[in-house]
């Protein structure tokens, strides 16, 4: 494991099939210290599909006091019926949006992990700010 990144493999499955679980992984990356990433298998096998969102989401919904869901955008978190799962609706407000369950445990344990390396506002500490402004620059053709 990279000593720039916290990685866990995570059971999930689709709501509409419980028993066919599969895993996803969940990644944070200490360079982007304010998000985190669930990477899905590809439906064709090759590679995956990533969703970023803020760190702050997980927090939420692991809470045990969480019950509504959390988020905006493509990807909202809550609780789910069964207590050892939190719900993850990809697409929530399009015409096909996917329900998916994550066991509650390991993303707690993913969550816990992250604050560990990262405490809750010490994010800044780990953004390379110079970096930043530079790919910034790059962005708007030099003329930040």
């Amino acid at each position: 494991m990279s000593t720039s990144q916290i990685k866990t493999m995570l059971t999930v499955c689709f709501a509409d099939r419980p028993n066919q679980g599969f895993k996803a992984r969940a990644v944070y990356e200490l360079t982007d210290p304010y998000a985190v990433q669930l990477q899905f298998p590809s439906p064709s096998g090759t590679g995956a599909i990533a969703w970023t969102f803020a760190r702050d989401l997980l927090v939420q919904v692991v809470h045990p006091t969480c019950v509504k869901p959390v988020g905006e955008g493509d990807i909202r978190f809550g609780p789910a019926e069964a207590e050892d799962y939190i719900e993850i609706v990809l697409h929530p407000t399009g015409p096909q949006p996917s329900k998916l369950y994550a066991r509650r445990d390991e993303l707690t344990s993913f969550i816990t992990q992250t604050y560990k390396r990262v405490p809750d506002g010490g994010e800044d500490d780990w953004i390379d700010w110079s970096a930043a402004w530079s790919r910034l620059q790059m962005l708007l053709g030099g003329a930040a």
